[in-house]
Formats: structure tokens, sequence, C-alpha cells
């Protein structure tokens, strides 16, 4: 459930949230979550590489196990019927197929969110619920970008949701339907932190 702090900001419907952003400069990027606006924070080098090596990943096991499914970056979801949630997840997988002109997501089955120092704990809590009470989701993946680590949350075969704490660079990030995507320390590539690069 979302936290004190959401449940005493006011809360904006979709055409509301949607009319504000309008008005906001181009260069600032919102979300709402559970009614609330929230701005996201211009992202760090840090996060640019991770969400792309995330994305990689994903996308070179999509082509064997799953080519109806693509990942891609920075995509909003909007969901038929939802007026309280917009967000966009760092790294989402969605149908291959898209319309011309489309803007978000209404369907996914895989999200990641990248974190950072200023994420409130209510706002991931209303996140982790919101991906989770999608039916068509597997796996919601937290990953840090202060340390080597992530929290992996799978949907199970009876509906509920095991959640798992990586730590280990070589610890196996899975996914429901697709297998192994990597190891937890491939995230890092390319950055101060990756545990796999050549001294």
């Amino acid at each position: 459930m979302p936290g004190d702090f959401l449940r005493r900001t006011p809360q904006l419907t979709m055409e509301q949230f949607h009319a504000f952003r309008d008005e906001r400069p181009k260069e600032e990027k919102w979300e709402l979550i559970d009614g609330v606006p929230m701005m996201m924070p211009p992202p760090t080098l840090m996060h640019q590489r991770i969400g792309r090596n995330l994305e990689t990943l994903l996308n070179a096991r999509l082509r064997d196990a799953k080519p109806e499914w693509q990942a891609d970056r920075d995509v909003g979801v909007c969901l038929s019927g939802d007026e309280k949630y917009n967000p966009e997840p760092d790294v989402i997988v969605i149908d291959t197929a898209i319309a011309m002109g489309q803007i978000y997501a209404q369907r996914f089955y895989f999200v990641a969110e990248i974190l950072s120092e200023n994420d409130k704990t209510a706002v991931l809590e209303a996140k982790l619920g919101y991906y989770q009470g999608h039916a068509h989701n597997r796996c919601v993946l937290l990953v840090r970008q202060d340390r080597v680590g992530a929290d992996q949350h799978d949907r199970q075969a009876g509906g509920a949701w095991r959640r798992r704490h990586l730590v280990k660079p070589e610890a196996a990030i899975t996914c429901p339907d697709l297998g192994t995507i990597g190891r937890l320390g491939d995230l890092y590539k390319f950055t101060p932190l990756d545990p796999f690069a050549k001294g």
C-alpha cells in the first residue's frame, strides 16, 4: 500500500495530469503514481548504462525465447480504465508489434526500475504494487546504481510473487517464460562498479 506521503498529496485524474504535464517545460519528465504527479530527476550516466545493459541482455534472450516480445527503454505505461498511474519504467518488455503513432504500452511482461538515492519508499512501494497488479507481468526488477545489487520479484505459477535479493555478481537474473537473462554483474558493464572488469 502507498505510504502517508502519497495519501496526503492531492490526487489528479489522468486528464488533469496530462494537461499539467503538457504545460511543463519539455525537458522535464513526469509520472503519475497513485494519482500524484512525480517529476523524474535527470538520469545519471550510471543509470543510463545499467539500463542499456539490461535492455541489451533482454533483447538477446528474447530473440530466441520470445521473439514476439521486445525490450525498450523509457516507454510510458497507460492501461485502459486506469486513472491513477502513468509510469515510465526504465526498461520494459512489451509486444514487438506496435501501432503507428502509439505512445503508451498497454500491456507489459517485465519491468525494471533503476533506483536512485532520491527515490521515496512510498513511491517505490506504489509502483511495485502497480506492476505486480498487471495480469500479464511476470517480473519486476529493482536495480541499485550505488552498488551491485537488485531485488527481483517473480510471479509464481499460482499468481503469488516471490522476492529474491541479488548481491553476488554471478547471481542469475531470470524471468518466468524467458529463463536466464544474464548475471547481475553484467548490468554494470562499462561502469565504475563493473565486477568483471579486468584490472
